[in-house]
């Protein structure tokens, strides 16, 4: 008998459908980041570049708006925080420029260190290597236009003090260049000498002087305000003359940094000159210009003798380009104290004569023409232009 096989019974096991859209794993780990991202506060930062742009469009382009910012809200949080950082005798912000590149290191290996030991989320982890620093620098932009930029298309010295300019003939010239070195004579023959027989200037005073010089004008030119605190003298200052560099006002600090390596007799008036950018002067002329005016109406002889011997390189360059033999002759006003403390100037900036100077100068250059000053580093002697109308308008009528 044969017995019927039995089949083994069979199941069917549906293959799983493949949606063609399905999400990548990948592509859904980058989109929730970058959502989580855009409610971050990094995304916010990043944000403040466009509007730092916003606010220099407006600020060259719309009368009237960087003059109102700079009365309003820079000079009460200009006056606040240099009061707070001129707490402190030493620059904070030459300690962040010191501490930076060491910072910068130290945050690139740690990228660096978290990106090859991820292994599921390294470009989530480089994503935010790179986020991060670029929110860091436009909030730093954000804070440069905010404390700095709006004030370079602000009004400048001669708008708000009325003085009028012209063209100055090679007389008129030489009258000025002969008042200013009878006053640099003048008061360098009160002043202390060192062993080489050079202008000695007591720097310890000089902060608090300077920043009372500055102080005082307002009670003459209202329209430099006061309340501001003292200057900072750098301590890498040496560094700062291989660059060229006497002075810089740090505006995330509100600080007016000064060089302390040149001549002493030079420092009064960089004092001067870098507290003018912290009051919202960014133009080379008027920081100057106002420079200039604080140490010749200050009550310290050594002040006075600074701004004088300053006025008179810059206002004689001048001359001797109009006359040379009314230059001639006007150096017979400088005694030979004034002669000795040139000298010694020039010769300590002749070591520093280098490709890394010549580059400094022509960055700076570069920024000054980017800032609404044309005219780059020449921008500095146009000095020239104010002392004189100051002069003929406001000394010889009362001399």
């Amino acid at each position: 008998m044969k017995l019927k096989e039995e089949t083994a019974p069979t199941t069917s096991v549906k293959a799983p459908e493949i949606k063609e859209n399905a999400p990548d794993v990948k592509t859904e780990r980058i989109s929730v980041f970058l959502k989580k991202m855009i409610r971050s506060v990094w995304f916010w930062l990043l944000l403040l570049t466009p509007l730092s742009f916003l606010l220099r469009a407006l600020a060259e382009n719309v009368s009237g708006f960087a003059d109102g910012y700079n009365r309003s809200f820079y000079r009460f949080i200009s006056i606040l925080w240099t009061n707070i950082s001129g707490i402190v005798p030493f620059s904070v912000g030459e300690i962040i420029l010191i501490l930076l590149p060491f910072a910068a290191l130290a945050y690139l290996t740690a990228v660096i260190v978290s990106v090859v030991r991820s292994k599921g989320n390294r470009l989530k982890k480089l994503l935010l290597g790179i986020i991060r620093p670029a929110a860091a620098a436009s909030l730093v932009f954000f804070l440069f236009m905010t404390n700095c930029g709006i004030n370079y298309f602000a009004s400048d010295v001669s708008t708000q003090s009325g003085l009028q300019f012209r063209e100055p003939s090679a007389e008129e010239l030489y009258e000025v260049c002969v008042y200013l070195a009878d006053k640099a004579t003048e008061y360098r023959s009160k002043l202390a000498e060192d062993e080489n027989g050079t202008a000695q200037i007591d720097l310890s005073a000089a902060r608090t002087k300077a920043k009372n010089a500055m102080n005082l004008l307002h009670s003459v030119y209202d329209y430099i305000p006061d309340g501001y605190s003292v200057p900072k003298g750098v301590m890498l200052s040496r560094g700062m003359s291989y660059l060229n560099i006497t002075g810089v006002y740090f505006p995330f600090t509100f600080e007016a940094n000064v060089n302390i390596d040149v001549p002493s007799y030079t420092v009064p008036f960089t004092m001067c000159h870098e507290l003018s950018h912290v009051r919202g002067f960014m133009h080379e002329q008027d920081a100057n210009f106002l420079a200039y005016l604080a140490c010749i109406y200050s009550e310290d002889d050594e002040f006075r003798y600074s701004g004088y011997s300053e006025a008179v390189r810059y206002v004689s360059r001048h001359l001797r380009a109009a006359d040379k033999e009314l230059y001639a002759e006007f150096q017979e006003h400088l005694s030979d104290g004034v002669y000795r403390d040139y000298a010694y100037d020039s010769q300590y900036w002749k070591q520093f004569e280098t490709p890394v100077a010549q580059t400094a100068a022509a960055v700076n250059d570069s920024y000054l023409k980017q800032n609404a000053q044309p005219q780059g580093i020449k921008s500095y002697d146009m000095i020239t232009e104010l002392i004189v109308a100051h002069y003929f308008q406001e000394i010889k009528p009362q001399s």
